[in-house]
């Protein structure tokens, strides 16, 4: 078994939304460990050897990172309703 963990292996990419700011709807990135399917702390700037849960190895390379992409916002509150208006 300690054999497996010791190859190295392509993380798995998956593409989520998330509100950035609260309100901005926002599509990223994410990279996930091929072994046990736990989310890598990675980016352009930083990309681990290893998995920090399971130890597996892990090869970026020939990984494109995409930048994040905003595509809409969402149905909360009025954006154009004034603060000293607004009731607490």
């Amino acid at each position: 078994m300690m054999a497996k963990k010791k190859k190295a292996k392509k993380p798995i990419s998956r593409i989520s939304t998330y509100l950035k700011f609260g309100f901005v709807i926002t599509e990223h990135e994410y990279y996930y460990c091929p072994r046990c399917n736990r989310i890598l702390n990675a980016g352009r700037n930083y990309q681990p050897k290893y998995c920090d849960r399971c130890g597996q190895k892990l090869d970026f390379s020939g990984i494109k990172w995409k930048e994040d992409k905003e595509i809409g916002y969402s149905g909360g509150r009025n954006m154009d309703e004034s603060v000293e208006n607004r009731v607490v």
